[in-house]
């Protein structure tokens, strides 16, 4: 029978989700201290605000960068700029 051990997998999550912050947070973008990180089997969810799309894109695309990041999911919401 197949077993799984929860523990390594929380720990992996964990380890990964620590990588990724750390990489956000080596970016010259204060913001992306704010953002949430949620780890699910190599699938990074980032959620919270950022002022523009560019800083958007540029934490999508740092989280790629990060060895063990298998999927990432946007649920980052950009602020609109007052007229």
């Amino acid at each position: 029978m197949f077993e799984v051990d929860v523990r390594r997998i929380e720990y992996a999550n964990d380890a990964l989700c620590l990588r990724v912050r750390s990489f956000l947070c080596s970016r010259h973008f204060p913001e992306f201290r704010d953002l949430l990180i949620e780890v699910d089997d190599g699938t990074v969810t980032l959620s919270g605000t950022l002022s523009s799309h560019y800083q958007k894109q540029i934490a999508l695309n740092s989280c790629r960068r990060v060895a063990g990041v298998l999927d990432t999911r946007d649920k980052i919401k950009v602020l609109k700029k007052a007229k």
